[in-house]
């Protein structure tokens, strides 16, 4: 957790390196709660409930990445700015 974590903060360049440590962030709170609330009788159903949200937070991330990629080109993180997308995406000739 400590590493997904560490990466998560520090490798802030592209767009998939996030995607992907914030699925190994994910992956190890699956863990942590499946280990911790095993002993419970409603532990299966957190746990199910939480890889529902990281499925869906996983295809989230993906649509969006590549409608940027087909948007942009590139997927790092510097190029966000909301001037840029606005000139891009409404076709105004004085941005």
């Amino acid at each position: 957790m400590l590493f997904s974590t560490l990466s998560f903060v520090l490798m802030q360049s592209h767009i998939l390196s996030l995607l992907i440590s914030l699925e190994a962030l994910m992956l190890s709170l699956l863990l942590f709660l499946f280990g911790f609330t095993s002993n419970y009788s409603s532990g299966l159903f957190w746990f199910l409930v939480l890889l529902t949200l990281a499925a869906c937070e996983a295809a989230l991330g993906l649509s969006l990445l590549v409608s940027m990629l087909r948007l942009r080109g590139n997927d790092f993180i510097n190029t966000l700015s909301s001037n840029i997308f606005f000139c891009v995406s409404s076709k105004f000739l004085f941005c």
